[in-house]
């Protein structure tokens, strides 16, 4: 009776954990709505909030690395907000994507 107790809670906290992983904005972006976009085979969420932006990589892609994905994530946000990004405001790493955004007045 405990290992299968043991074994439902088990698969529970895994499909909770699974389920709340998945397109979760961040702290800073709660509240706002993604717009999804396809550059080349990256494709991303982005959630714009002021002038900031968060770039989600929604795809598979094989042993990608910041330097492959940032360009593409840096057209993707510049494109959904409409905004250039600040000189050396990029960071992140292959999946999550952060800019400060640089927007005509």
């Amino acid at each position: 009776m405990k290992g299968r107790m043991m074994r439902q809670w088990m698969i529970v906290m895994g499909s909770v954990a699974l389920l709340g992983g998945c397109n979760t904005p961040p702290i800073g972006f709660a509240g706002t709505t993604p717009t999804r976009i396809t550059i080349d085979q990256s494709e991303f969420d982005v959630r714009i909030k002021g002038d900031r932006a968060h770039a989600l990589r929604l795809n598979r892609e094989f042993a990608p690395n910041i330097g492959f994905v940032a360009g593409r994530a840096a057209q993707a946000i510049r494109h959904v907000s409409g905004c250039e990004i600040k000189p050396g405001s990029l960071a992140g790493d292959p999946i999550f994507i952060t800019a400060d955004l640089d927007c005509p007045s």
